[in-house]
């Protein structure tokens, strides 16, 4: 007993470490994911603002446009049964 138990303990150790860079990992694509999502929100908000002022109906309407057809193209990218782009699933 007193022989299995150093090994049981860097067994534990070692799969700590992999739990633990796998958590980071998820979280580093987590914010690399947010960071990705505040770009295209701060694109089109640019791009609305071009021709509409922030509140109006058009600006409204062109930012419900614009998400629109990023959900539609979403969906052609991964097909019926795909992951969401940027999920990390295949």
């Amino acid at each position: 007993m007193c022989k299995t138990l150093p090994a049981m303990a860097a067994l534990c150790l070692f799969l700590a470490g992999c739990a633990g860079d796998t958590e980071r990992r998820a979280a580093e694509a987590r914010l690399q994911e947010n960071a990705q999502a505040a770009a295209i929100a701060q694109q089109d908000d640019a791009r609305c603002q071009s021709f509409a002022k922030p509140g109006s109906d058009a600006y409204v309407k062109c930012r419900a446009s614009l998400a629109s057809h990023r959900t539609e193209m979403n969906a052609i990218i991964r097909g019926p049964d795909g992951p969401t782009p940027g999920s990390g699933s295949k």
